[in-house]
């Protein structure tokens, strides 16, 4: 009985932790397009990095779509920060 229990246990903890990694790369939250406000509207910000950083700052950078499909004109708030266009 015992042995069944130290199995399956080890069988949980190998599941659980392939769920984890599993959802993680799932998840990746930087591949959802991200918007700026501009002119009453909102206009897509580029690339993380290579387009634009946003440095530290208790303002909003970026935003993205929750849901483009049921509710395309609502914007929520995804990173904090100074938007700053980098000009290369």
């Amino acid at each position: 009985m015992k042995r069944i229990k130290i199995i399956l246990n080890a069988i949980a903890v190998t599941i659980a932790i392939a769920g984890a990694f599993a959802t993680r790369f799932y998840m990746q939250e930087d591949e959802q397009p991200q918007y700026i406000p501009v002119n009453n509207s909102y206009k897509p910000a580029g690339d993380f990095g290579i387009d634009y950083n946003c440095y530290d700052s208790n303002i909003v950078c970026t935003f993205y779509q929750p849901d483009s499909v049921a509710r395309p004109k609502e914007y929520v708030p995804f990173k904090n920060g100074q938007y700053v266009p980098l000009n290369k």
